[in-house]
């Protein structure tokens, strides 16, 4: 049973992960980035348009992730969780770069 709980913890972990992810990537278009609406120039996929990175959620995920392994390393957990927590991160990193939530593509 414990064994079950963790798992299940961990895949609420990894959705809320992957949810600041896609939040913080869409606060820009509402005006209510808490990192000042920051983006990264990436390319001209054609020549009327211009493809950016938006790294709000990535920064809002990550700061996250530092609070939950601090919160594990206080209370001594940190050999048996804090591994789980960053596959979790890893994984909704990954996911989320696949599924373009920071890229926004806008049009010259």
């Amino acid at each position: 049973m414990k064994t079950a709980l963790s798992i299940l913890g961990q895949l609420i972990l990894f959705a809320f992960f992957l949810a600041i992810f896609f939040g913080g990537g869409i606060l820009g278009m509402f005006h209510l980035d808490p990192f000042g609406s920051p983006h990264w120039f990436i390319s001209h996929p054609t020549l009327t348009s211009t493809r950016y990175f938006i790294p709000s959620g990535l920064l809002l995920m990550t700061i996250l992730w530092l609070i939950v392994v601090g919160i594990e390393a206080a209370a001594k957990k940190l050999k048996s969780a804090a591994l789980w927590t960053t596959v979790a991160y890893v994984a909704a990193l990954i996911l989320g770069l696949i599924l373009k939530f920071p890229w926004v593509q806008t049009d010259l």
